[in-house]
């Protein structure tokens, strides 16, 4: 088979033929770089046909991974079993779903998803005076600062001082004790996932030489955004400097600082692989405007790789380019809302409103909807929020981990909130001791006399219980749900509902398109903890989010808010210097280059009752005197 590569141009031509070694491209905005990476794995697939060994793609979200696996399905149909397209999280999970017994962890591990959960884990080891812990938030916020940059509890001391030894220990007993409470309790958290695998991978020479032996090949997207954990991951999985690994960056677009990511990085990729280096600065995506805008803008920053290209614009078509202020941000958003009425509602999707935090964009969506303009902020939230889907979900859960207690008070939480009738996980439990069963058929048994949910008591006996038919289970539970969901006095009866049932279905066909229908319930269940559950939003919906949430993202019509000093950059960002500042700049950049067609700015004099002046960014694109 032949992949066609006719259309593309000689910087990504060399990119998609790279066959052997460590290749670093560097990959500007709209420069096409999802194609080449896909391309380049086709095209080492198309190259072996007879050879056994699988090629390993890394991507930062579920959303990339699923767009890549589908045009890799497309190009190569059943050969494209041969890949495995995985965010890190997702990967680690496979590695410790193979091989976690190594560190005492049974395959059908659960995935904590929520911050509440880990604060009571923190919670229980004080309890039990397993250690120290007197702020759970602030001990969770440390622990996840060892996880994202991968230090251990033996090389904490240097990061302390003789002078805090005291602080030192006690942080060393709370992280001991919080992982030793994961693998006890079969659980792990995202952080867990990438600590747990780097020991692994390090500790078992046996078992990391057999995962470079079948994932002969890496290649990773989005490589600036790595954090020190993933990244010693990946040396791990390619520990040579002859290692074929292929990696896309823009070290214009480092905006993840905060979870971990640093300039620094490309530099120890640089230092610890040698790359030869392939750079795509042709922009298909933005207006030439947009694209000599932005390119002003980031002429500012310091730590950019001294041999990057700037990029150069590929559209023939113009943009539209306007900036607007405002007396306040009141005024900032009405006229935001008349720009936005000029775009007929079925053209509405294609409206972006980006702001630096989503305190403004709160005020937005309320004067927006106020007036009867639909609008939603994007978010991807980890966990389901209608009480029926959590309901299915927890049973399925349950039925997974029938020891958990947490599990088992959030079943009876959602049930609940389903009938209004209260539910004793003590109850269930003492059902559960006197007639010797798991507790989620005591549970089955106790809302079998209610009329609301005896119909899910009986297919969860039938189905979970008995067989363990998870997708028959959940599959007559939305049809139950359905028809409950439509008894409401006025509409719905539960409004989340449908948003959560149409991701519920999206993702789990995801999951079995990419995992194959014989799917254990543990594997689905951790796919799907992993899968952010994104609302999906019709037409007419202005799409408002954050410049983080809009990273990869592209709309043909994109408005940014409060270009403001404090605001964009913000006051920590002034307050802590010059870095900080270029990493603002970067959040900018990667705001104005969302357009692929117009791109509209404004600015209040004032917000919430402080004034502001126009950020400094505003200047150094050229759009007012400095």
């Amino acid at each position: 088979m032949n992949i066609d590569i006719s259309d593309l141009n000689e910087n990504q031509r060399r990119a998609v033929e790279w066959d052997k070694g460590s290749l670093l491209v560097l990959a500007g905005p709209g420069s096409g770089k999802t194609s080449v990476l896909t391309l380049r794995i086709a095209n080492l697939i198309s190259k072996s046909p007879q050879e056994n060994h699988r090629i390993l793609g890394l991507t930062f979200t579920v959303k990339a991974a699923n767009e890549m696996q589908n045009r890799l399905r497309d190009l190569l149909g059943k050969d494209s079993r041969r890949i495995q397209l995985r965010t890190f999280h997702s990967f680690c999970t496979d590695i410790l779903r193979q091989h976690g017994s190594q560190l005492n962890f049974r395959p059908d591990f659960e995935v904590i998803t929520s911050d509440m959960d880990r604060i009571s884990i923190l919670k229980e080891l004080q309890d039990q005076v397993q250690a120290e812990v007197d702020d759970p938030e602030s001990s969770l916020k440390q622990i996840d600062t060892m996880f994202r940059h991968g230090i251990t509890p033996q090389e904490l001391p240097r990061y302390f001082g003789e002078a805090k030894n005291d602080q030192c220990r006690a942080l060393q007993e709370i992280f001991i004790g919080y992982t030793e409470w994961l693998v006890r309790a079969n659980q792990l958290d995202f952080g867990s996932m990438l600590y747990f695998t780097r020991e692994l991978l390090g500790s078992k020479p046996r078992i990391a030489r057999q995962v470079r032996t079948v994932y002969r090949y890496v290649c990773v997207d989005e490589f600036q955004d790595t954090n020190l954990a993933q990244y010693q991951v990946l040396r791990l999985l390619c520990p040579e400097t002859t290692s074929n690994l292929f990696v896309v960056a823009d070290d214009d677009q480092i905006i993840f600082q905060w979870n971990g990511a640093n300039p620094k990085r490309l530099e120890e990729l640089k230092r610890d692989y040698r790359p030869k280096i392939v750079q795509l600065p042709e922009n298909y995506r933005c207006p030439a405007e947009v694209v000599e805008m932005a390119n002003r803008l980031i002429a500012h920053n310091s730590e950019r790789i001294e041999i990057k290209k700037m990029s150069v614009a590929q559209r023939d078509a113009p943009g539209n380019i306007r900036m607007k202020s405002f007396g306040d941000f009141n005024e900032e958003v009405s006229g935001l809302i008349s720009e936005i009425n000029l775009i007929s509602k079925n053209q509405r999707e294609t409206c972006l409103v980006i702001a630096r935090s989503k305190k403004l964009l709160i005020q937005v969506k309320e004067d927006m909807t106020s007036v009867g303009v639909n609008a939603e902020i994007v978010s991807n939230s980890p966990d389901f929020i209608s009480p029926p889907i959590q309901v299915m979900y927890y049973a399925m859960k349950l039925a997974n981990a029938p020891e958990s207690r947490s599990l088992l008070n959030k079943l009876c939480v959602a049930t609940g909130l389903v009938d209004g009738e209260v539910l004793s996980a003590e109850d269930v439990l003492a059902q559960a001791r006197v007639e010797g069963v798991v507790p989620l058929r005591a549970f089955f048994s106790q809302i079998a006399g209610r009329d609301t949910l005896k119909l899910i008591a009986t297919q969860g006996v039938t189905l979970l219980c008995d067989s363990l038919d998870y997708m028959s289970f959940a599959r007559e539970a939305i049809n139950i749900f359905d028809a409950l969901n439509q008894t409401g006095e006025v509409g719905e009866a539960f409004p989340d509902y449908d948003c959560d049932k149409e991701s519920w279905e999206r993702i789990s066909k995801q999951i079995h398109h990419a995992r194959g229908d014989n799917l254990s319930l543990y594997s689905f269940l951790q796919e799907m903890d992993l899968s952010p559950k994104a609302k999906t939003l019709s037409r007419d919906c202005v799409r408002l989010q954050t410049v983080h949430t809009a990273k990869g993202m592209e709309s043909e019509n994109v408005f940014i808010i409060g270009l403001v000093e404090d605001q964009f950059p913000t006051y920590f960002s002034i307050r802590n210097g010059d870095s900080a500042i270029q990493e603002e700049r970067r959040n900018c950049f990667v705001a104005v280059t969302r357009s692929s067609r117009n791109l509209y700015l404004s600015y209040s004099g004032q917000y919430f009752g402080w004034s502001k002046g126009p950020s400094r960014f505003l200047g150094e694109m050229g759009l007012i005197e400095v």
